[in-house]
């Protein structure tokens, strides 16, 4: 399997998924790998057919934290499996207890809005929100937001409206010398920039399947930092969240010892063998091999557009979305639906991504399009 999937590169990988026609909202939903239907009913629903269901699917949970570190350069133990970010944030905002003169809570404007919300719900347990305004990729603009008041940094690694990659490691730095704790968001670089929580030291990292890993809805994952995870009490447990699950003791509950004390009560196995299955494709393909990918297809089109049109970077130092916001934008707009492009649209410009099984005959399309249209 393994050169099989590495000869089709450097073309396409889109034999590999059901990629729709002129498909660039990966960074919204990653395409169906064509394998996951099958691995789906071999180890969900054969395996629930048989009665003998956990001891199926135990193995299945272990494998994605196994995967989901592999990917971020972390122990399986530090990895917790989640329905979604938003759920792990509100656990994490409520697992450590609030210290005296340390309730604040810094975010960035430019962070998806979900976090916003689920920050301003933390107001309840007693936090206060001081939001960046500035571009976040300006260091200055952290170095002015952190203090010693500072109980959570919240650090999105790649902005969702324009691509910008945050310098996740410098933040991280500072955050530790003023005491603050970090919490970094990879929803939109997982498998598209490298991911070293041992280098960024992090106290915690949350992330998504959905997107550019092609592990469809369900398959969150937290990670949390050995120094920081004896202090975490999640309220929000259950009896996966307890050391020995299947002790069944109603008079007793433990935290597990690792991360899985965040997990809760009873979950979901099929997101997580979608991601499993997933992981194995990236693996055998080879990240590297499927970032440069993407970065050659988007090298590609930002040589077709006029760099004053760009809201995303031009360089490799970008997320996998290319943001445009050029004086005609309507009707670019129009010309991209009328040639069935499907893209979406922010205040911030179009976003067109691509991906490493994006076919090259369709990134040479949407080039001819753009420098026809620009």
């Amino acid at each position: 399997m393994e050169n099989a999937v590495k000869s089709l590169l450097p073309n396409d990988l889109a034999d590999l998924f059901h990629v729709p026609p002129r498909y660039f909202l990966s960074h919204s939903v990653g395409c169906l790998p064509r394998t996951t239907r099958d691995a789906v009913d071999r180890d969900f629903f054969e395996a629930w057919s048989t009665g003998e269901t956990w001891s199926h699917w135990m193995p299945v949970i272990d494998a994605f934290r196994a995967g989901i570190g592999s990917l971020l350069n972390a122990d399986a133990r530090s990895i917790c499996p989640q329905q979604n970010i938003s759920s792990g944030l509100t656990k994490i905002l409520g697992s450590l207890p609030i210290e005296d003169g340390r309730n604040v809570i810094v975010f960035s404007a430019q962070d998806f809005p979900t976090i916003g919300f689920v920050l301003k719900q933390a107001e309840r347990l007693g936090f206060k929100l001081r939001m960046i305004t500035k571009p976040p990729t300006d260091f200055s603009a952290w170095q002015e937001a952190l203090d010693e008041t500072v109980a959570f940094a919240h650090i999105t690694h790649v902005l969702s409206n324009t691509s910008d990659v945050l310098p996740v490691g410098d933040i991280c730095k500072l955050a530790r010398h003023v005491g603050a704790r970090t919490i970094v968001d990879v929803a939109q670089s997982l498998l598209v920039q490298e991911i070293d929580v041992r280098a960024w030291d992090a106290d915690f990292v949350l992330g998504t399947g959905v997107k550019y890993l092609c592990a469809g809805p369900g398959a969150a994952f937290m990670f949390v930092n050995e120094p920081v995870l004896e202090q975490c009490r999640p309220m929000d447990v259950g009896w996966f969240s307890h050391e020995l699950p299947f002790e069944m003791d109603i008079a007793r509950f433990a935290y597990a010892d690792d991360a899985m004390r965040f997990f809760g009560g009873t979950p979901s196995p099929a997101p997580l063998i979608q991601a499993n299955r997933a992981i194995e494709i990236w693996q055998e393909i080879g990240l590297l091999d499927a970032r440069a990918q993407i970065q050659s297809h988007l090298n590609r089109l930002v040589e077709s557009v006029p760099e004053h049109t760009l809201r995303s970077p031009a360089n490799p130092c970008r997320g996998a979305a290319m943001v445009l916001d050029p004086p005609n934008r309507a009707s670019v707009s129009v010309a991209l639906s009328d040639q069935k492009f499907m893209f979406d649209e922010r205040k911030e410009g179009i976003r067109l991504s691509v991906h490493a099984y994006t076919p090259t005959d369709c990134i040479a399309h949407l080039a001819d399009v753009l420098s026809n249209t620009l």
